[in-house]
């Protein structure tokens, strides 16, 4: 062992903080970056929310080239998106949920109120409609309880949530006195006589024999396919469900379709459905026959130096401690302005060499959706394929056909005839309308699919043809045939 000194040449990037916050910005969709500045604008004293007056309203924004103060940064730093790569492994984003909304409590009070007031309440949901039937039945104060008990182990689709032993035995270690089994399944058969029917199953098969028994009609060859025939009906074996039963294939047929008319998740109609509002991120039109595409920022507020903080460094001269302070909170706000600019500018870079690629689909459709590879809009904004990865995650874009994931107009394809490649997203539609337009007796298999496809001018193997078509949700050709 000895020691010894050695030189040793090596190129290495480091990132400056300007560059790593950018980068994070970069990642972040319009709704997470008012997030963001809202934590922003909470915690950095320097940085404020300009409010536009009367005579500024078509003055530019800190966010739209109001010049700022030079930064001790990396002169590089403006052109940071350039030609980066290896930031994988970038710390994770800090999501937050804000200070809370600051409201007016003007004269429109009494008013919003008063609509409010209005306003009709949310429908009663599975559980409370439940219990309201069973306080209508006439049934013993303790058969009342068990049931109020039962239905509250119903999930969203009215099925139990575990067996009715263990709700019997959980019931039990909760009450002081043992429930015998008698009441317990007495209580159990009232919780599901009531109303929607199905309600109170341990699952699918059991649901929809539920179904069966509570109508007025007879249905034991229904009843018996379910019961005991499951797996063949799930693999569409019906001639071989005919022939164990001793059925002709009309009957069991005709038993199929009224299996079909049930419904499977009865608690469903009870839950109102979620809806989410998606505000895109970039928005393209087509005006006077040229596309245009514009960033969605009116959401963004106006961001600028806080001026009393510039004034107070400038007077605090000899308190190292209060210039520190003040000098690293006006440089942090300087940087996110700064990583918002490029934030903007990239995205519509990037939007704008994916409009120009995909021209087609923006004027006659998603039938015309081309082929295209991140690389090849890397290589026309100039920058890494890294960067554009991240600028498009959980981006959309509004067109003249819909909202749209930016990641949509990123996929493969399959070469053609004429050596051009077709998306894969056409080859999806292909397939499907070939499906389609099958004779349901006679479904076609994947082998012939990709064959027709071939003579449609499309180099595809039956393996990607059933890669595509379970992609796509698509039954195989056993489970689509019809008898």
């Amino acid at each position: 062992m000895k020691l010894e000194l050695t030189q040793k040449l090596q190129q290495q990037q480091i990132l400056t903080p300007q560059m790593i916050l950018s980068m994070k910005i970069l990642l972040l969709t319009n709704q997470e970056l008012e997030l963001r500045i809202e934590n922003e604008i909470t915690e950095n004293p320097a940085l404020e929310v300009k409010e536009p007056s009367a005579e500024e309203e078509g003055t530019p924004s800190a966010l739209e080239g109001e010049p700022l103060s030079p930064l001790p940064a990396d002169e590089k730093d403006e052109h940071l998106f350039r030609h980066l790569d290896g930031f994988q492994n970038l710390p994770p984003l800090y999501y937050f949920e804000g200070p809370p909304s600051r409201r007016s409590h003007g004269e429109d009070s009494f008013d919003k109120h008063e609509a409010l007031q209005n306003l009709a309440g949310e429908p009663p949901g599975l559980r409370e409609d439940l219990i309201q039937q069973l306080h209508f039945l006439d049934l013993p104060a303790r058969l009342v309880e068990i049931g109020e008990y039962i239905i509250n182990n119903f999930d969203e689709r009215g099925y139990l949530v575990d067996t009715p032993q263990a709700i019997h035995q959980a019931l039990n270690q909760a009450c002081e006195r043992p429930v015998p089994g008698e009441e317990f399944t007495a209580a159990l058969e009232a919780v599901r006589s009531l109303d929607p029917p199905g309600v109170g199953a341990e699952n699918l098969q059991g649901c929809l024999i539920l179904q069966l028994k509570r109508d007025p009609q007879s249905y034991p060859l229904e009843i018996e396919i379910l019961q005991n025939h499951v797996e063949d009906l799930r693999q569409n074996k019906i001639p071989k469900i005919a022939k164990d039963l001793g059925k002709t294939m009309d009957e069991v047929k005709d038993a199929l379709e009224i299996i079909a008319m049930l419904d499977p998740y009865p608690g469903r109609q009870f839950s109102s459905p979620r809806i989410d509002y998606l505000r895109p991120d970039a928005m393209v039109e087509n005006v006077n026959g040229k596309l245009q595409v514009k960033i969605e920022d009116r959401y963004l507020p106006n961001l600028q130096i806080s001026e009393s903080c510039r004034q107070l460094l400038e007077s605090c001269h000899g308190q190292p401690e209060v210039t520190g302070f003040l000098r690293k909170k006006i440089e942090s706000a300087q940087m996110l302005i700064q990583a918002i600019r490029q934030r903007q500018r990239t995205l519509e870079d990037i939007v704008e060499a994916i409009i120009n690629y995909q021209k087609e689909f923006m004027e006659h459709g998603p039938s015309h959706l081309k082929a295209m590879k991140m690389q090849t809009i890397a290589d026309q904004v100039g920058v890494h394929i890294s960067t554009i990865s991240r600028a498009i995650k959980g981006k959309s874009i509004q067109t003249p056909y819909g909202i749209f994931e930016l990641r949509y107009f990123f996929t493969g394809g399959v070469e053609n005839a004429e050596g051009e490649v077709e998306s894969r997203r056409k080859v999806y539609q292909k397939i499907a309308e070939l499906i389609q337009n099958e004779d349901k007796s006679h479904p076609l298999s994947d082998t012939e699919v990709a064959n027709k496809l071939r003579e449609q001018g499309l180099d595809i193997a039956r393996r990607t043809v059933t890669k595509y078509r379970d992609q796509e949700g698509i039954l195989p050709s056993r489970l689509r045939k019809v008898y």
